[in-house]
């Protein structure tokens, strides 16, 4: 837990310890100018500076500053069964996003949006769609502590609706286990919890061994390249891949566009999508 400190020209208040920290300050004389562009606070004639961290404690020189979060930073990593198949090498197929299907807004709960310029990147930064990360607690991985969409890009990376930064959590710094979801693909869990603290950005790769991910064997699949991949199928993203499912999409043949039923996700529903991943996935299902 951080300790942040604050010291005026008169005294030094005690320690505090907390991850939000509203903003406080203590002093013989000071005021509050402003005008329609901007606002200054300050006490006894000095003005706001910068806060300065060393990842343990937080120094704000004295001054009165706006409220500090404290946020946990992590880069998970992970692959798609569906676009690799697709795409037949180690990263990820994008025709989603090369023919303008992908949705600036999420799919999941929390409807976070992205700009359409974050759709412009190609190559291994190129965005495939997006995922739901959840944090959760280190004793007992079934009680979700935060979640949030992200932006899944074609090497595995999986960045903030910038397209490009880490991920952050307004969490204190601990140990967490750290579960991917995909709305076409079974959800992977990390095998042990995860030590996240808002100073470094912590890389979280589920894909570079069965073991990471819970469950082992059972929760990827092994695309023989050295990467082992969330399980492509779960059309009605109930955790399990059953004949369903595959009755579902047989019903959906022939559309095209942003949809669950298009399982090897090149923009198409097709019998390739059936015969060559769904079928062959059926009875696996999530391992937590």
């Amino acid at each position: 837990m951080r300790q942040y400190i604050f010291i005026t020209t008169l005294f030094i208040t005690s320690s505090l310890f907390s991850q939000t920290l509203e903003r406080s300050v203590i002093g013989s004389s000071g005021t509050t100018l402003s005008n329609a562009n901007a606002s200054i606070n300050f006490t006894v004639g000095e003005l706001v500076t910068t806060t300065e961290s060393n990842g343990t404690v937080t120094l704000n020189q004295g001054f009165h500053q706006e409220v500090i979060m404290l946020k946990i930073k992590l880069s998970p990593i992970t692959f798609l069964q569906g676009p690799l198949v697709t795409s037949g090498t180690t990263v990820m197929d994008d025709s989603l996003r090369s023919n303008s299907l992908l949705p600036t807004t999420s799919p999941y709960t929390d409807g976070l949006t992205c700009e359409t310029t974050v759709f412009d990147n190609t190559g291994s930064d190129a965005i495939i769609d997006w995922v739901w990360i959840t944090l959760r607690d280190k004793n007992d991985q079934t009680i979700v502590i935060a979640s949030q969409s992200a932006l899944l890009q074609a090497d595995g990376d999986i960045v903030a609706t910038d397209g490009a930064s880490a991920l952050e959590f307004d969490l204190p710094s601990d140990s967490y286990y750290v579960a991917i979801n995909h709305r076409n693909h079974l959800g992977i869990l990390s095998a042990a919890t995860i030590a996240l603290n808002s100073v470094n950005t912590t890389t979280v790769n589920l894909s570079d061994t069965s073991i990471a991910a819970f469950g082992g064997s059972n929760s990827t699949i092994d695309m023989g390249n050295g990467i082992f991949a969330m399980i492509s199928g779960d059309f009605d993203e109930n955790g399990q891949i059953q004949n369903t499912d595959a009755s579902s999409v047989i019903q959906l043949l022939g559309i095209s566009g942003y949809n669950n039923a298009d399982i090897d996700m090149n923009g198409q529903v097709q019998n390739l999508d059936i015969n060559s991943i769904l079928n062959t996935n059926i009875g696996k299902g999530e391992q937590f």
